[in-house]
């Protein structure tokens, strides 16, 4: 047996695509955000130790507008079935082709659903999508205007959006069968060689190489003896960050000692000591290192 096609909707690069693969090799040769990347990411989620997760970021740009168009037949009140419609989801199919006289079909039997003698193939569909019936409250949580919509968004879909597996009858798609992505894993057997590089744009590494870059940049331009532009720069930042520490001595650090007294429940600190109080440092090179990231420049505010 072999995976004889592959398609896929709505996954980054990857808004509409189909492939046909040869039964021994199949090679995709293509330039720079082509889609590369992004096929071996999907596969690397779907054949993950759990169900694959994904974010608004995943979902090819080309259909983020359909979110919006939804929330307003939502505000309609348009039917269920009209609004789920629009919404996007990220969907992969697999067909799978087998020899009916095979002996090692015991992976692939969860799959077979059909009742056709003849059939030799296979359907399975993975769909990440809003689960049934939560559309009232996935839209209600993200109430807003169209500015602020897709931050909100960004927030709710992991939370009210599901992934699933099914089996789908080749000759009717109506008769369908729900699996445990544990199914996918036993049948397909795959091994992943990453790149050597330390600049990607998968989620699998935890480097903002860029960020750190960054970092460097500004020390390098801050412990410059010579009044140039970087360093001018430089001191803009510190500044800035100088006065959002102003704010956070203040308001921030006055709301959060708020939340000591519980400790006084326990008698802690005791009698004697002094009071405790909180003091949040910030710093440039935190902010950095450890919160900026580098980012393509997406739409709607999603990067």
């Amino acid at each position: 047996m072999h995976i004889k096609e592959i398609k896929i909707k709505n996954f980054r690069l990857l808004e509409s695509v189909d492939l046909l693969l040869d039964e021994r090799t199949t090679l995709i040769v293509g330039r720079n955000n082509s889609g590369k990347t992004s096929l071996t990411e999907l596969f690397q989620r779907l054949l993950g130790d759990s169900s694959p997760h994904f974010s608004l970021e995943d979902f090819s740009l080309g259909v983020h507008e359909q979110f919006w168009d939804a929330y307003q037949l939502f505000i309609k009140e348009e039917s269920e079935d009209k609004i789920r419609s629009v919404i996007p989801e990220i969907n992969v199919e697999l067909i799978i082709e087998y020899n009916q006289s095979g002996t090692e079909l015991s992976s692939l039997s969860n799959f077979i659903i059909d009742l056709d003698d003849k059939c030799s193939l296979a359907q399975i569909k993975v769909a990440y999508s809003l689960g049934s019936g939560r559309i009232d409250a996935f839209f209600n949580e993200i109430k807003s205007e169209k500015n602020s919509f897709f931050k909100n968004l960004k927030e709710y879909i992991p939370k009210f959006f599901i992934t699933t597996i099914e089996a789908i009858d080749p000759n009717d798609i109506s008769n369908t069968k729900n699996l445990e992505f544990s199914n996918l894993r036993s049948l397909l057997q795959v091994g992943f060689v990453n790149a050597e590089r330390a600049l990607d744009d998968t989620n699998r590494s935890g480097k903002e190489v860029l960020g750190h870059i960054l970092e460097a940049l500004f020390k390098a331009a801050t412990s410059s003896s010579e009044d140039t532009s970087e360093k001018q720069t430089s001191d803009v930042l510190k500044s800035a960050v100088t006065n959002i520490q102003d704010d956070i001595d203040s308001d921030f650090n006055d709301q959060l000692i708020k939340l000591l007294p519980a400790f006084q429940l326990f008698g802690y600190p005791g009698l004697s000591d002094p009071q405790l109080l909180t003091e949040t440092e910030l710093k440039v090179e935190q902010l950095l290192s450890n919160h900026t990231r580098v980012r393509y420049t997406g739409i709607n505010g999603v990067n």
